[in-house]
């Protein structure tokens, strides 16, 4: 189904065209009953998934509990253990923990899978006496936070055309600013040399920024973007 004004591929059920606002009939659509009748259309079966999760889970905290142990055992301290049961626990709350409920939310899942893997880099860099925590992982993991938040919102929320077209420029800028950052983070922790690539990074997230950028304020070429698209 598409617009009869702008030509936009429309998904069924539209009430106007996200693009111009011009109104969509369908002549042959007919309407729906709304009313929910739970013995003609009962609810999913939604108990294979759990048993899945609860099976996920119980076998993560075994292995995790067998390495602590293991390692109690043989060496009187939680030695390696302690790297496979935080890393354990990142991939739970990453890859795991949202499957639980029916809906994912980014704004408690996402921080929640990086403060995980922020305390899993703080224990590493604990354990192994290092120094680049507070000079790099910290500074990087925010920053990558930041930009996975970011464009989960753009990507999630409605925005009228021009909005986030402008908005995914701009996105793509800072990725290419977070690059050349990166770069400086690693050369002021491990006295890497700066501007070795970050310059070839940025220059090419920064064109296409900018080129989405003008798509936006023009408006024949924002058309044809959203066309091609549908952002």
């Amino acid at each position: 189904m598409y617009c009869v004004k702008c030509g936009v591929s429309l998904e069924e059920g539209t009430a106007e065209c996200p693009l111009c606002g011009t109104p969509v009939w369908n002549p042959d659509e007919k309407p729906r009953n709304t009313h929910y009748n739970p013995d003609l259309y009962p609810a999913p079966e939604s108990g294979g998934k759990y048993t899945l999760l609860t099976v996920i889970t119980l076998v993560m905290a075994g292995v995790a509990l067998g390495c602590l142990i293991a390692c109690l055992a043989v060496y009187g301290r939680p030695a390696w253990s302690g790297y496979v049961v935080l890393g354990e626990a990142f991939v739970y709350i990453s890859l795991v923990l949202p499957f639980w409920f029916r809906r994912y939310y980014p704004a408690v899942f996402i921080p929640l899978s990086f403060l995980a893997l922020g305390g899993y880099l703080l224990y590493i860099n604990g354990v192994t006496g290092g120094h680049w925590f507070l000079p790099f992982a910290f500074p990087v993991t925010g920053m990558t936070f930041l930009v996975t938040f970011l464009g989960t919102g753009i990507a999630l929320l409605r925005f009228r055309p021009r909005t986030k077209l402008l908005l995914i420029g701009l996105l793509f800028v800072l990725i290419g600013g977070f690059t050349m950052l990166l770069e400086f983070f690693l050369h002021i922790t491990f006295n890497v040399r700066m501007f070795n690539w970050s310059l070839y990074s940025a220059g090419f997230f920064g064109l296409i920024g900018i080129f989405l950028f003008t798509s936006s304020l023009i408006k024949p070429l924002r058309r044809a973007m959203y066309k091609k698209l549908f952002i």
